[in-house]
């Protein structure tokens, strides 16, 4: 009766390791994150910051790669709320993304909704003193937002804590 239960322990085990393998957060950016674009030296953030399993090193708290910590933007069109959404998230331990566009029907995240907004990230010089108006023009500029949208919100946590949300309807 004991080796019954040594040769089932064996295939429970091995299939318990493959099912928390594969449940795996798909948000999770594995690539290394850096701001390129932005002409920093490596000490200043970008790439020395960045961990080879993706996110970043236990020392940084974040925020030095693009001078934020999270950013989320969400967009609504005269015909769909949410016709863009994009979401930012760097932590010390992980990176996080995703992007939505329902007009072109992409809907992204980890890597590959990475390597769509890091672009636009690296083009934004957003700190808690940026106006209102400029932010929205930068974000709006940098990830190539139509002009016809009905609303955008864009919500920023910058590496001091601070959370600022910056608003405009009626474009």
């Amino acid at each position: 009766m004991t080796s019954n239960k040594k040769n089932l322990l064996a295939p429970i085990l091995f299939s318990s390791v493959l099912l928390l393998a594969a449940c795996g957060d798909d948000e999770q950016v594995t690539e290394p994150v850096n701001n390129e674009n932005q002409g920093q030296p490596a000490d200043a953030g970008g790439t020395s910051n960045a961990s080879p399993e993706g996110g970043l090193d236990e020392g940084s708290i974040g925020g030095e790669t693009f001078g934020f910590t999270e950013l989320d933007v969400n967009v609504d069109f005269p015909d769909m709320d949410d016709m863009i959404e994009i979401n930012y998230e760097e932590d010390r331990d992980k990176v996080e993304a995703e992007y939505q566009n329902k007009m072109t029907e992409t809907n992204l995240s980890g890597n590959d909704a990475m390597d769509e907004i890091e672009p636009g990230l690296s083009q934004l010089e957003l700190t808690t003193d940026t106006p209102d108006d400029e932010a929205i023009s930068q974000v709006v500029e940098a990830f190539g937002i139509d002009s016809g949208y009905t609303e955008i919100e864009i919500e920023v946590r910058y590496p001091d804590g601070t959370d600022k949300e910056y608003k405009q309807t009626g474009n």
